[in-house]
């Protein structure tokens, strides 16, 4: 395999095509995880289904450890979802601009880094209330807090791509 920018668009040109899938996935998969919830409240299938899901008795356990839980699932899940939209969007834009270096792909892993961040706190909260302890919450935490970061120093990275590619496209 070559190291050439038209491998890497060819890449991201069927690398793309798998994330929308993996988008569309994961969004079903949050949809039927709130469906399963509401459906929980009204139908005892659901229950027991919500229970082999969250891997512990609903029925004996308090609506706020249960609904916690649930939640913290469907956030992660929502998480998963903006992660691989988010990089299905960078890799369009690297199939379709002339770089990969644009300040719209900056823009893009910047605000992913920021959504990691808000979801640490988020995540961390829902651990607590859904009575995982506080190791899970840490790492949780934690995770989330080094995902932001290592995302953010990307974001960096592309946005200096960005400057020296502007550089080199106005040298004569």
């Amino acid at each position: 395999m070559k190291g050439d920018l038209s491998t890497l668009k060819k890449v991201c040109m069927y690398g793309s095509k798998v994330m929308l899938a993996g988008t569309v996935i994961l969004m079903a998969v949050v949809i039927l995880l709130i469906a399963l919830g509401i459906s929980a409240a009204v139908w005892d299938g659901g229950k027991d289904i919500l229970s082999d899901i969250l891997e512990f008795d609903t029925d004996s356990a308090s609506s706020v450890r249960t609904v916690s839980c649930l939640a913290e699932l469907v956030c992660v899940f929502l998480l998963a979802t903006e992660t691989v939209r988010r990089i299905y969007l960078v890799m369009v834009s690297i199939h379709t601009e002339h770089s990969p270096f644009t300040e719209a792909n900056t823009a893009i892993v910047k605000t992913l880094s920021q959504i990691y961040l808000v979801a640490s706190v988020v995540l961390f909260v829902l651990d607590i209330l859904g009575e995982r302890g506080i190791a899970s919450a840490a790492f949780m935490f934690f995770g989330c807090i080094l995902l932001s970061v290592v995302l953010y120093i990307f974001a960096l990275i592309v946005r200096y791509g960005a400057v020296l590619q502007n550089e080199s496209d106005h040298t004569l």
